[in-house]
């Protein structure tokens, strides 16, 4: 059973490491043959090839990252920090490809991401603190529930909740 799991994850690096180089190979091909057809020359203004070099030089990072993840065998279709990579690495892929074909204006999509990170702070760390006086939890977290009893713990209230049932089920 454990090498058909090692299989499984072997094949999904293996396409994640393709997508990656596939992505990378259109998205840049893509931005510097739109660049020299829209300058007709090798030489782009400060502003077309700085950004250009820095989103690139962080997505190239995070996709070594990655690949060499990959490498070593780590699952990289689990959740977390890895999604958040590979979830930046699409941004700039986007943003690459958009402001090739149509306006600069879209590197202003690359705001979404502190955006999202402040999001998620104040969801998962902020808001339980906060929230906490107004008895609000973040989404995918319960709150608890009070129990019925002050002095009761949740073993207790379960057995006290499960003995009613009983009595209910007797009696009808």
């Amino acid at each position: 059973m454990a090498k058909g799991a090692q299989k499984r994850v072997a094949s999904t690096n293996a396409r994640a490491r393709q997508t990656l180089a596939l992505g990378f190979l259109i998205t840049n091909t893509l931005y510097v043959v739109a660049h020299l057809v829209r300058y007709r020359s090798v030489r782009w203004p400060a502003a077309v090839w700085v950004p250009y070099l820095l989103t690139e030089a962080v997505a190239a990072g995070l996709a070594y990252q990655l690949t060499d993840m990959a490498r070593k065998g780590a699952d990289l279709a689990q959740g977390g920090l890895t999604a958040y990579m590979f979830d930046i690495v699409y941004i700039t892929w986007f943003v690459h490809g958009t402001t090739a074909l149509f306006s600069r204006y879209f590197w202003w999509t690359y705001l979404v991401i502190p955006l999202y990170a402040g999001y998620l702070l104040y969801i998962y760390i902020l808001a339980p603190y906060v929230g906490k006086r107004s008895g609000a939890s973040p989404p995918g977290i319960q709150a608890k529930a009070p129990s019925t009893e002050p002095g009761l713990s949740k073993r207790q209230a379960k057995l006290q909740a499960r003995q009613a049932r009983r009595v209910q089920v007797r009696r009808t």
